[in-house]
């Protein structure tokens, strides 16, 4: 199976060697299909990339050392959180705008 162009830029930026790299990307497919049951459809193709990004990024956390995971959980809750915030707020005021045009 033929790697995607962008996987060693996705691999230098996370930290990953080419040859893992290429290993994790097959894992993808792997998983991909026995999740979509399908090949070459853009749903699996979606769930590629969709696991290839959180394998990269599980390899990329495996560099750390212990002594960092604690910060690194924390920057990832504030990130989670004020992405869900940000959703809650634009629900919230796309509500409150419909309850004013009526």
């Amino acid at each position: 199976m033929k790697t995607p162009m962008i996987l060693p830029w996705l691999a230098s930026k996370t930290g990953v060697s080419d040859h893992r790299a290429e290993e994790l990307w097959r894992a993808a497919c792997r998983q991909a299909e026995w999740f979509t049951g399908k090949r070459d459809d853009s749903s699996y193709w979606g769930v590629v990339l969709q696991n290839l990004l959180d394998l990269l990024e599980q390899e990329r956390l495996r560099a750390y050392p212990l002594l960092v995971w604690p910060s690194l959980l924390m920057q990832g809750g504030l990130q989670y959180w004020s992405l869900l915030t940000q959703h809650w707020l634009l629900a919230a005021s796309r509500s409150l705008q419909s309850g004013r045009q009526r």
